[in-house]
């Protein structure tokens, strides 16, 4: 992973003092602990910033970003370094920055969004943008909901 990234931090550039983080930490989704495309580069101060509100295990009891935990903006923001470090360096985004399927599919669990494994399946979108574009975005359900509370019913909802 660090020679994919260049041997520097993604965020500022630095080439000293280069750590591997997971994106999605392992005690959450231990099946993509391996995946190439759910690991970027970081120097020491960047990867201590990263964790700064958080370094444990998650409560999966509680909703994502509760208590200070997993934060989708968070995986958003950098699942989009890697996309965006890749196309700038013309690297192949499936190939160097794989994620398995059942990484796919648990985020798609919880945002929903089914045209977007969809896009990826016709091979319109690669796996890793699909992570940034389903995180940065509220929650399906959470649409669904307001509407409901509104006395409303959304014409699209799970179709």
């Amino acid at each position: 992973m660090k020679t994919r990234d260049g041997s520097r931090c993604l965020n500022c550039g630095q080439e000293d003092g280069i750590q591997a983080h997971h994106v999605m930490r392992r005690t959450l989704v231990p099946f993509a602990a391996l995946d190439l495309g759910n690991g970027i580069s970081l120097c020491r101060p960047c990867h201590r910033l990263v964790h700064a509100e958080f370094n444990g295990r998650p409560d999966p009891a509680l909703p994502m970003g509760a208590a200070q935990g997993d934060d989708q903006d968070e995986w958003s923001f950098l699942f989009g370094m890697l996309m965006d470090d890749a196309t700038r360096r013309g690297l192949t985004h499936d190939e160097f920055y794989f994620l398995g399927d059942q990484l796919l599919r648990f985020s798609l669990a919880y945002q929903g969004y089914k045209p977007l494994l969809e896009a990826v399946a016709d091979g319109e979108l690669s796996r890793v943008r699909f992570m940034h574009e389903i995180w940065r975005a509220m929650p399906e359900r959470f649409y669904v909901n307001l509407a409901s509370e509104l006395g409303a019913e959304l014409l699209a909802a799970r179709q």
